[in-house]
């Protein structure tokens, strides 16, 4: 199958403005997120999305690929969508541009998990890490995943879920990778936000709120994304500590 990794990067952002090329360990990190996306095994292609030119320019002249998008896009789900209109693919996957550490075999279990899916006539898998610490299942900005025993998610949440009113739960934290394929892509674009989509803040959940199952697969390798400015120095230590 043709497994073709997108990157979105967007120039924007509230909390970070310039993020894409800000340096990490003297890398720009939109570099060190596609080098270790090259490293999955059953990934065919990568390219970054993004309509900034800093950007374009910054990576077409370390030689990776590049798509100009449009600057109009919500999410970068939407990003994906409009590469897939001109790349085909049996497979999309939305390897996040601020995860600068992402371990290559998770991009490889979740394009896995969607392969396996597929027969069932699912076409969107994701992933998950388990035994997320209480203290932090109480942030919101760690995004909750209950799995089902299927192996499909149940739903997400920034909320602590599920809530441990009987018994205790374990929690599990969604990492934010998705594969999916070009028709879940048109689907998603074509949809209103809902309800749920709006309050949380989870572009996931649209696939939910209109009947989609999404699959998951546990991984054990954590990642940090870069969020602010203070995330940059976690992760530069963790490369210095030759942890990634």
């Amino acid at each position: 199958m043709k497994v073709l990794a997108v990157l979105p990067a967007r120039w924007s952002s509230t909390r970070f403005p310039g993020k894409p090329l800000v340096p990490i360990a003297g890398v720009p990190m939109i570099l060190r997120v596609w080098q270790r996306a090259k490293q999955a095994k059953l990934i065919t292609d990568v390219v970054i999305a993004t309509d900034d030119e800093r950007i374009v320019r910054t990576c077409r002249e370390a030689g990776a690929e590049v798509e100009v998008t449009r600057s109009d896009h919500a999410t970068g789900t939407d990003r994906i969508q409009e590469v897939s209109e001109r790349r085909p693919a049996d497979i999309y996957v939305n390897v996040q541009g601020d995860e600068p550490i992402i371990d290559p075999a998770v991009i490889d279990a979740v394009v896995g998990c969607l392969q396996a899916a597929l027969p069932r006539g699912i076409d969107v898998a994701t992933a998950y890490l388990t035994d997320l610490p209480t203290e932090r299942a109480h942030s919101p900005n760690c995004v909750k995943l209950v799995p089902r025993r299927d192996g499909c998610v149940m739903t997400f949440s920034r909320l602590p879920v599920p809530l441990a009113f009987n018994e205790a739960m374990p929690y599990s934290l969604h990492i934010g990778l998705y594969a999916y394929t070009a028709s879940a892509l048109k689907r998603f674009v074509s949809r209103a936000r809902g309800p749920v989509e709006r309050a949380e803040s989870l572009e996931q959940m649209r696939f939910f709120e209109y009947g989609d199952q999404i699959a998951c697969v546990p991984v054990t390798s954590p990642s940090i994304g870069v969020d602010v400015p203070e995330d940059v120095g976690k992760v530069e230590a963790l490369i210095r500590a030759g942890a990634v």
